[in-house]
């Protein structure tokens, strides 16, 4: 009974954080078809600063509602993708950007290749995602719009069909899609970006300990070129 009471105890293994993300914002986040697995852009740089950190971690996709209310109730450690407004600042602690969000301008490979300011656009049809807003500029300029479209998807469709010249949005979204829909040689993208909005992880208001942590990883895979490795690979899907 005494050799048993003296025998070594094992250390608890570390808990692992629960990080929550969009399950439907492709390419960044959001399930592989053929495993179900989380995977997308912002996924994969997430998962390589908590690895390159030592954090033992699972990744959880959600409605993006669900997500916020989840980091919220401190269901989940940590959430991404979130931009950094006022408003964001105000209810957590923002960690990065993990990346740069670009909202560029597509047409047809035998559409306009270049703008100088928005007015040059002005004999265009433009597509746009009802209910998306994209740059207070953009949305306020007087230009041709068309917001028939739901979700991206159907905007790329459009603008092959010849529905609309041009249509706006995020650069790495539009790209995967159109190789997606096979149509990546059909089109390109407009000139100069209209945007380029960062993205962060979020954590609690007060988690500064934890979001640290995840800095710390962050900055290991810029310095040792992780992090530009996985952004030129999905530049290429």
């Amino acid at each position: 009974m005494l050799l048993g009471l003296l025998s070594p105890v094992r250390a608890a293994e570390p808990t692992p954080w629960i990080v929550a993300s969009d399950a439907a914002f492709v390419p960044y986040s959001y399930p592989d078809p053929a495993t179900g697995r989380p995977t997308g852009l912002d996924t994969e740089i997430v998962s390589a600063a908590l690895s390159a950190a030592g954090l033992p971690f699972e990744i959880r996709l959600f409605p993006w509602e669900r997500v916020k209310k989840m980091l919220d109730s401190g269901q989940v450690d940590a959430a991404f993708q979130f931009v950094g407004t006022p408003e964001r600042r105000a209810q957590y602690r923002l960690a990065g950007p993990i990346r740069n969000g670009v909202t560029i301008f597509m047409a047809r490979s035998d559409g306009p290749s270049d703008y100088q300011s928005l007015s040059d656009l002005a004999p265009y049809l433009i597509g746009t995602v009802y209910g998306f807003a994209y740059t207070d500029a953009f949305d306020q300029a007087n230009l041709k719009k068309d917001n028939g479209a739901g979700n991206v998807e159907q905007l790329l469709k459009k603008l092959i069909a010849r529905r609309v010249d041009i249509v706006v949005g995020d650069r790495y979204q539009l790209l995967f899609l159109a190789n997606q829909l096979g149509v990546g040689r059909e089109v390109k993208i407009v000139g100069k970006p209209l945007a380029e909005v960062p993205r962060y992880v979020g954590f609690r208001k007060g988690d500064d300990e934890k979001a640290a942590q995840f800095e710390k990883g962050l900055e290991i895979i810029r310095q040792n070129g992780t992090l530009s490795k996985i952004l030129a690979r999905w530049d290429r899907q």
